[in-house]
């Protein structure tokens, strides 16, 4: 039968066991109130809070992508590299020969 695997449901269908979980998952984030969260996250040691808020961070906030920007001034190369908006730019400069030098 085309869109079907010889496994089991065909192409494209959703996971009835997975629909479910999601259901009954967001049911329990739409009952979870902010002040209770705030209440919750309160009686967390304060290494262990930052650990939550900053992995719930990915959810809301992108990561960036590193960017590389290069230009060649006669046998020298010299490359930067901004790894995030938050860190510094990394310049590599590189020889006709080879090697190359890391400047922050």
């Amino acid at each position: 039968m085309p869109g079907c695997s010889s496994n089991g449901r065909p192409k494209g269908s959703k996971n009835k066991a997975s629909s479910e979980v999601r259901e009954k998952f967001q049911q329990l984030v739409d009952s979870y109130s902010l002040e209770q969260m705030k209440l919750d996250l309160m009686e967390l040691d304060p290494g262990e809070r930052l650990r939550i808020m900053s992995g719930l961070l990915d959810f809301f906030i992108p990561k960036l992508n590193r960017t590389d920007h290069s230009m060649t001034i006669g046998d020298e190369t010299i490359i930067i590299q901004l790894p995030s908006a938050n860190c510094e730019p990394i310049k590599q400069i590189e020889d006709g020969k080879g090697e190359s030098t890391l400047l922050h």
